[in-house]
């Protein structure tokens, strides 16, 4: 067995090892790996070279269309700040009541006491409660 197609398989491994350990961490290593198999087979005096330009390769892709999107992504209730909502239940100082915001129902917490039904801004987040502030008017000129 040429030591190419150990590489070959080692590459592919690798690669596979994505799918049970999640994040991107494998797939340029992979892809070099596996390149430098394929060039041993059929030009060994290039596979260095090969491998290193098809991991650099994958390694910028994988930085410019995926790791760059995931930069901003936020979950759970860290998700809403910034966002609009309406109040469900009155809050008063220091009270919890409730917010809608995109069709779900949030603990909500205010410094100041805020009636039911005005629209709010939250601004932060308690555990799992959102910190909401009165949405000031905007002024039509």
């Amino acid at each position: 067995m040429e030591i190419g197609y150990l590489f070959i398989l080692v590459g592919l491994i690798i690669i596979a090892l994505e799918t049970i350990i999640p994040g991107l961490y494998f797939p340029a290593w992979g892809i070099a790996i596996l390149i430098y198999g394929i060039f041993l087979l059929i030009n060994p005096n290039f596979a260095l070279i090969s491998a290193i330009f098809a991991g650099g390769i994958t390694l910028y892709i994988l930085h410019r269309i995926v790791y760059g999107k995931g930069m901003y992504i936020r979950i759970g209730a860290e998700r809403y700040i910034g966002e609009e909502g309406v109040l469900d239940e009155d809050v008063d100082e220091h009270k919890y009541g409730h917010v809608l915001v995109d069709g779900e129902r949030w603990q909500a917490k205010a410094d100041e006491p805020i009636k039911k039904g005005e629209r709010v801004v939250i601004v932060g987040v308690d555990g799992v409660s959102l910190i909401v502030k009165r949405k000031e008017p905007q002024n039509k000129e």
